[in-house]
């Protein structure tokens, strides 16, 4: 898919005007992939072809994409490709590294010196994509208030933030995934977020969300009650705003569009 850019978005546009993706204003990404590289999280898996990386030059590569910071806060592009084997992590043991890689584990949790000399825990996942582990810090995920007009508790908060399983009076489950380009996994391929962002309550409509990992359930499409209720009241009250003949379409267009972790143009 090929994107205009309309807004002065912090992308590293020379990084990924070397590596084929932009020219002549237009980025040649799929819009869920900007949305993950603006929200800090890593892109799909992209086929890059015909580049020069380092005066290396590439025909072929396959490889997932992200956003980072030299010491001087200037963002640059991270290039993470399919690795044969998988890469060492420096704060785990062989056993948890193998915990992860083979799936006993979907997360483990370490503490880590940061940049500024305090001692954070962070969360470390495996990406089975590109064999690599991935390690963030889980306060920097937003705060749940809702998911699909269902209100989550403190300690359904924190088991989101921790990576672990958060399941809804409702058996909807879901949870945060640092490897996938959504960040969400879930059992519904639908799920309406109300989140804390920017000091005040932001809503973001997910879609074609991936199942949760080792699951042997069939992934339902999410249209329950309750998120076919949640989708009502937010057209509606948008509505009600200033857009009375904006489509579902583009709702949904517009509600995935900025956000660290869980981006949304709809704030109230």
């Amino acid at each position: 898919m090929n994107t205009q850019i309309n807004e002065n978005k912090n992308l590293p546009l020379e990084d990924l005007q070397t590596i084929g993706l932009y020219k002549d204003g237009n980025l040649n990404i799929s819009s869920q992939n900007i949305e993950a590289l603006l929200a800090g999280r890593r892109t799909e898996l992209i086929s890059l072809e015909s580049i020069d990386i380092d005066g290396m030059q590439i025909q072929k590569l396959e490889a997932k994409l992200s956003i980072n910071q030299d010491s001087n806060g200037a963002t640059y592009l991270q290039i993470h490709p399919i690795y044969n084997q998988p890469q060492i992590h420096p704060l785990l043991t062989t056993q948890e590294s193998n915990a992860l890689i083979n799936g006993e584990k979907n997360v483990i949790r370490k503490l880590h010196k940061s940049k500024d000399e305090n001692i954070i825990p962070i969360n470390i996942e495996y990406d089975n994509e590109t064999k690599e582990f991935v390690s963030y810090d889980p306060s920097r995920i937003p705060e749940i208030h809702q998911v699909n007009g269902i209100t989550i508790s403190k300690s359904q908060q924190e088991d989101f933030r921790r990576g672990d399983l958060v399941e809804l009076h409702d058996g909807t489950k879901f949870q945060h995934s640092a490897t996938d380009s959504q960040g969400i996994l879930s059992d519904r391929k639908r799920l309406i977020f109300s989140i804390l962002l920017d000091g005040g309550l932001s809503y973001l409509i997910f879609r074609e969300l991936k199942n949760l990992r080792n699951s042997n359930n069939k992934q339902s499409e999410g249209l329950s009650k309750a998120y076919n209720e949640s989708l009502s009241k937010l057209i509606l009250a948008d509505k009600d705003d200033q857009q009375k003949d904006k489509t579902v379409s583009d709702y949904h267009n517009e509600m995935n569009s900025h956000h660290e972790n869980l981006n949304s143009k709809n704030r109230r």
